[in-house]
């Protein structure tokens, strides 16, 4: 992998902020040409730098305004447990994301449905139903006071 500099940096940012920028428009704000402009991210793409382009939708217009943040310690440690039970979150579309963790829990969930009516139905019916889960907590988001998607650069 090639060591960044600063137009790799100026584009990264600018990709960050709005992915559909045209690859003019990407070259004008990072001061090159659009050829090499174009020729650096397809590189930054290759490396794997550059993941991939997604579209951001709004939580609220969608129906899935409500966000819950749960807690998850399993009753065994045993690798198999693990392994399950990451495939059986892998399966649940209200899962936003799911994290491995230290300390007292062993997994981190991002919940997103419509509303506290939902969430219940999703840890009743869907989340503790999956073998080998201990205990949960969870709390529930009142105000988002910062969200971003781009990295620190």
């Amino acid at each position: 992998m090639s060591e960044l500099d600063q137009f790799d940096l100026k584009i990264l940012k600018a990709l960050q902020e709005n992915a559909r920028i045209t690859t003019q428009e990407l070259a004008e704000s990072v001061g090159l040409s659009p050829t090499p402009c174009a020729r650096r991210v397809k590189r930054m793409e290759e490396e794997g730098l550059i993941d991939k382009y997604v579209t951001l939708l709004n939580p609220k217009r969608m129906g899935v305004g409500l966000n819950v943040f749960v807690n998850v310690r399993l009753n065994t440690q045993a690798a198999k447990a693990f392994d399950a039970f990451e495939e059986a979150v892998r399966n649940l579309p209200e899962v936003a994301g799911c994290y491995l963790l230290a300390g007292n829990y062993d997994y981190l969930l991002q919940v997103r449905v419509s509303d506290v009516e939902a969430f219940r139905s999703f840890i009743r019916e869907r989340l503790t139903t999956i073998e080998g889960i201990g205990e949960t907590q969870s709390s529930v988001v009142l105000q988002q006071a910062k969200y971003t998607t781009a990295l620190p650069l």
